[in-house]
């Protein structure tokens, strides 16, 4: 029980190169996506029948636990009563398929809830990969995990990379590093994403790390005719990964879809 509690924190999660998961649907999704579960933990709850034949099932190593090592465990406010260690889904850049051409940055997004729903939206709109700098939250947080819906089990997640060396190894790659700012550039219909194209989000409070000239090939904002100075960063990066798919012609019967939850 130790050593999962040691997955609370982000230095026990590198060290380990696993992270924790909460709940029965985050178990199934793990599951599904053919992710390696380590062990799981079951309270004595409305969960635990479906949870300990899903472990049977695949061969999980299973153990039950009692009201309060259920607490300790949990990184929630309610315990959801399943908690199980996962095998970290991190890859290398290297590891990002050949012809891969839509890919996304996060450079230095520090909210759990942004980088979650960043990682959904990638999910959705069929991108390759989203990549953390090594300033960025981790993707494997419970509250990121959480946002991100079991969306960290449906794409390649290329974790701790220093900024300008990802950048480069895109470029490398024939990338252009398109970059969002508030307060400027091309607007996203614009912005030809048609070709292998790496969008560039940044800090929400600060943006693209500076100079931004150095990072990226383009900059591309989002006309606000409204009040508001700026959009949440999930928001702006949803808006732009779906200008990437309306761009490329994809059709309604040509992506995978998964049901919202």
């Amino acid at each position: 029980m130790s050593a999962a509690r040691k997955l609370h924190r982000r230095k026990g999660r590198a060290a380990a190169g696993a992270f924790l998961i909460e709940g029965l649907t985050q178990l199934h999704e793990a599951v599904a996506s053919g992710a390696d579960v380590l062990e799981v933990f079951v309270e004595d709850s409305d969960d635990a029948h479906d949870a300990e034949q899903l472990c049977l099932d695949h061969d999980f190593l299973c153990f039950r636990i009692d009201r309060g090592v259920g607490r300790a465990l949990s990184q929630t406010v309610t315990a959801p009563g399943v908690i199980a260690v996962v095998r970290s889904p991190g890859v290398a850049l290297s590891d990002i398929p050949a012809g891969a051409d839509l890919v996304l940055v996060l450079a230095e997004v520090r909210d759990p809830g942004n980088a979650g729903t960043l990682i959904r939206s990638a999910a959705a709109a069929g991108a390759d990969a989203v990549i953390f700098s090594t300033r960025a939250v981790d993707p494997l947080s419970a509250k990121t995990v959480r946002s991100a819906a079991g969306a960290v089990f449906r794409i390649p997640l290329v974790l701790d990379v220093e900024l300008e060396e990802g950048v480069a190894a895109l470029r490398g790659r024939g990338f252009s590093m398109v970059g969002a700012d508030a307060h400027g550039g091309v607007t996203p219909e614009v912005c030809d994403m048609t070709r292998p194209v790496a969008l560039v989000l940044g800090n929400e409070a600060k943006g693209i790390p500076g100079p931004i000239e150095g990072l990226v090939d383009e900059v591309v904002g989002i006309p606000m005719p409204g009040s508001a100075e700026s959009l949440n960063v999930g928001v702006a990066g949803s808006i732009l990964l779906f200008e990437a798919v309306r761009q490329r012609g994809h059709s309604a019967n040509e992506r995978h879809h998964t049901p919202a939850s």
